[in-house]
């Protein structure tokens, strides 16, 4: 028997590289219709009912972020937790021999024994308190900050630790006959207020007849030297700030002319820390000791001088 007769004759005559070439043009095809569509080849089937798709033009490519610092490992490690801080009763004040008291020191110094270091307070100021945390020279906020847009957009904030008022504190001294908010809100008064502007905007849409003027120091400092005739102020309870110097200060309202929250800030892309701080801030609520410290410094007048 003659066995070449067994092969189709376009194999005898170079048929297998013809079929090879077939079968790999057939794969080809395949690899490109699992492309994405926009890719397919114009040959490809399209339905003809469907909308036309454009790409945007500005489109942006992902922005990386670098690798990311393990806040608390660091700080456990290197044994000291670096708060910033910023003098405002009775959030951050200091006592007669210059010892730092209030409740976000109460926070703070809880959470240093937590993590089992030492705690280290930078002082600073409203303007460069986050800058510092983010220049790395302290790992947390632990304040009374506020949380506003610009600030969460440059920082990470846990939950509120405390919720604020704002009061207006006048002087008695220079407007004791003025008992009224509306009786401040005149011409010739003057009205300070921090460099804060989610402070400065509450306190011109109150007062847009009198002088609200930003302040670099405190602004109840300002009243108390006769600068002003009074001081918007964010504090726990006003009552205690008033009653730590009742022959300078006095309340024209027990009502707040706002509400705000306020949190610790730590730097972000540090998911792991802000974790952590959420869920201690949370074991701190739950058992109580948080409220208790903030009923004490609503009612306190220690750390006033």
């Amino acid at each position: 028997m003659n066995h070449t007769h067994a092969f189709p004759r376009f194999a005898r005559a170079g048929g297998w590289a013809l079929t090879w070439a077939l079968v790999l043009g057939l794969l080809g095809a395949t690899a490109a219709w699992g492309q994405a569509p926009g890719d397919m080849p114009v040959s490809a089937w399209a339905d003809p009912q469907a909308v036309k798709r454009v790409l945007p033009a500005d489109t942006v490519a992902p922005i990386l972020r670098p690798p990311a610092v393990d806040t608390l490992a660091t700080v456990r490690q290197r044994g000291v937790l670096r708060v910033g801080v910023v003098q405002v009763a009775p959030m951050v004040m200091q006592d007669r021999s210059n010892n730092y008291v209030g409740f976000s020191i109460d926070v703070a110094r809880r959470l240093a024994a937590d993590l089992g270091v030492r705690i280290e307070f930078v002082e600073s100021w409203w303007t460069e308190v986050i800058p510092h945390l983010l220049d790395d020279r302290t790992d947390v906020i632990i304040t009374g900050l506020w949380m506003n847009v610009p600030r969460a957009l440059v920082a990470n904030f846990t939950q509120p630790t405390a919720s604020e008022g704002m009061y207006l504190i006048a002087s008695r001294p220079l407007a004791a006959q003025r008992r009224s908010l509306d009786a401040l809100n005149q011409p010739g008064v003057k009205i300070a207020v921090s460099t804060d502007p989610a402070q400065q905007a509450v306190a011109k849409a109150r007062f847009p007849r009198a002088t609200v003027t930003p302040v670099d120091d405190d602004p109840l400092l300002v009243v108390t030297e006769g600068r002003a005739h009074a001081a918007v102020v964010a504090t726990l309870a006003a009552d205690a700030v008033v009653a730590s110097a009742p022959r300078r200060w006095f309340l024209p309202s027990p009502e707040p002319l706002a509400r705000t929250s306020a949190g610790m800030a730590v730097r972000k892309g540090d998911p792991d820390f802000l974790a952590f701080l959420n869920a201690w801030l949370e074991m701190q609520r739950e058992s109580g000791w948080l409220l208790d410290r903030a009923r004490h410094w609503a009612t306190s007048t220690e750390g006033f001088r």
